[in-house]
């Protein structure tokens, strides 16, 4: 099969999914993009046994746009020649949108769409016309949630129901190769700290009404917000850093992630909306703590293994403080539900329930 995503939109996300494929017995040819953050990823690709890796320079971390363009272009022209080898063919994103469709269409027989979204960040419509057209043509959809599945059937209709499965979302390690982190009692936190790119929908505004809360000071926490912004949200980011808020504004590798993940602080994700987040996922690897906004899957995977207390009831300092008080009254419960949370993130197991959809 072939596993497509051209401009490494989600690779740690591709490599997880492409592992457990492999030792599934199958063999998988992965197209994707270099790329200047995480391109250790894609040498872990090519270690997998049965995996061939393509690579060209879509990323704009890599390449100028019409650079970018021409690559995926031919990122796309030798799946299509090599179509004969493969018996599924399962795109990641269409960032092309309906420059593209034709192409999927040729290959619709074999083509096994991933709905990361039902519509990309920041469209206004309930519906997105490429999104439609390239489920219509798929032999399956898969989605990474029973929450996404749902939102996506409720916006474009429940004739898709049938050829829809759901692969739950794994574990990420913060670096391949990294072992899980049990999860630990809660011990009193240091920092509140935002992770990942801060883009306009993850609701990083949140932490001016935290540097601006008395609580903040009385509760002896900093703040802190690392990741790569959106050029959008620059004022934002001058904002923060004059009430005093720690920000960085780049990618963090590996080892800077892992020094991170090992300090005694409480990751936020106040996302205004969400399907799922990868950052959950890297979180829950290493036991750390977190609370996030009840949004799109991040509420439902929370209420389904009982971590209720993690939500936040409201985008709010007085929510963030409350939420804080919860976690501190049973530490060692909650460390114990979190625990059975990472257990069930199996990719394995995700796989073998989806495996229809991938290996027919």
């Amino acid at each position: 099969m072939a596993v497509v995503d051209g401009a490494s939109f989600v690779l740690p996300y591709d490599l997880q999914l492409v592992a457990a494929l492999a030792r599934a017995g199958a063999r998988v040819d992965v197209y994707a993009s270099a790329t200047r953050y995480n391109g250790e990823l894609l040498d872990h690709l090519r270690a997998l046994p049965g995996v061939c890796v393509h690579v060209a320079a879509v990323s704009r971390t890599v390449a100028p746009r019409w650079r970018g363009l021409l690559a995926y272009l031919g990122l796309c022209w030798q799946v299509f020649l090599q179509r004969g080898q493969f018996d599924t063919v399962n795109l990641q994103f269409a960032p092309l949108g309906w420059l593209e469709v034709p192409l999927w269409w040729l290959l619709r027989r074999k083509l096994v769409l991933t709905v990361h979204n039902p519509v990309p960040h920041g469209h206004a419509g309930a519906q997105h016309g490429p999104t439609g057209a390239l489920a219509r043509m798929a032999r399956a959809l898969v989605f990474a949630s029973e929450f996404s599945r749902a939102d996506f059937l409720r916006r474009y209709g429940p004739a898709f129901a049938a050829r829809s499965v759901v692969m739950a979302h794994g574990l990420l390690p913060p670096a391949p190769g990294v072992p899980l982190r049990p999860a630990i009692p809660a011990a009193l936190p240091r920092a509140l700290v935002f992770w990942g790119n801060v883009q306009a929908y993850k609701g990083v505004e949140l932490f001016e009404a935290l540097a601006a809360s008395p609580e903040l000071r009385s509760r002896g926490l900093t703040l802190q917000v690392h990741g790569a912004w959106a050029p959008a949200l620059q004022a934002l980011a001058q904002r923060l850093r004059g009430l005093g808020v720690q920000v960085s504004d780049h990618f963090l590798n590996a080892s800077e992630l892992q020094t991170l993940l090992g300090q005694p602080v409480v990751f936020l994700l106040p996302y205004r909306e969400a399907t799922q987040s990868g950052a959950l996922f890297t979180l829950l690897h290493q036991g750390s703590l977190f609370l996030c906004s009840d949004v799109g899957d991040l509420g439902d995977f929370m209420r389904r293994h009982d971590l209720q207390e993690l939500l936040l009831a409201e985008r709010s300092a007085l929510a963030v403080w409350a939420a804080l008080d919860r976690v501190m009254a049973d530490p060692a419960g909650l460390a114990r539900r979190l625990a059975t949370a990472q257990r069930a993130c199996s990719w394995d197991d995700a796989l073998a329930a989806a495996r229809g959809a991938y290996l027919p």
